[in-house]
């Protein structure tokens, strides 16, 4: 019997007591600030996991789950940050920052099943687990990857100049 975890798993430990900030409603309802800082902390979160999972032991399914949880997370973070930094230049140079990151990691990311869109978002291959080598996530989501520490970093800039008071 095959067991297939869904996205939002993964994505509720990254967000860990932000959860409930994961999809829907309480989305809408939640102020720029908290979503910002909930989804640039959830993407910190997704980095360290990441740098630490061992690919070449899982499943498909479980590499499938992880990165599409990957991605949302910086979409997430993407699109939540780019409200917020209207109002602080930290927060759209940091915004910028990953974009940036994506466009330069694009053919490298492209090479893992992920695709970086124009507005630097991302998206996965239905079956990029199944299409490409475990070795290649291992390599390229270890500790020393320079494209996760930036991003970590770009990240933790959000969640550093977010106010989630507003």
């Amino acid at each position: 019997m095959s067991i297939s975890v869904t996205n939002s798993l993964s994505l509720r430990i990254y967000y860990g007591r932000y959860s409930t900030l994961v999809k829907g409603s309480q989305r809408n309802d939640a102020t720029t600030g908290t979503l910002s800082y909930a989804d640039s902390t959830a993407l910190r979160n997704a980095i360290r996991k990441l740098q630490d999972y061992d690919f070449e032991e899982s499943s498909a399914a479980q590499v499938q789950e992880k990165l599409t949880a990957f991605c949302d997370s910086i979409n997430n973070t993407l699109s939540s940050a780019a409200k917020y930094a209207k109002g602080s230049t930290s927060v759209k140079n940091a915004v910028s920052k990953i974009k940036e990151l994506n466009s330069s990691y694009s053919s490298e990311l492209k090479q893992l099943g992920i695709t970086v869109n124009k507005d630097g978002t991302m998206s996965v291959y239905e079956s990029a687990a199944k299409n490409y080598s475990r070795e290649r996530y291992t390599k390229f989501f270890d500790k020393d990857s320079k494209y996760l520490n930036s991003l970590y970093d770009a990240a933790t800039k959000i969640t550093r100049r977010v106010d989630v008071r507003i």
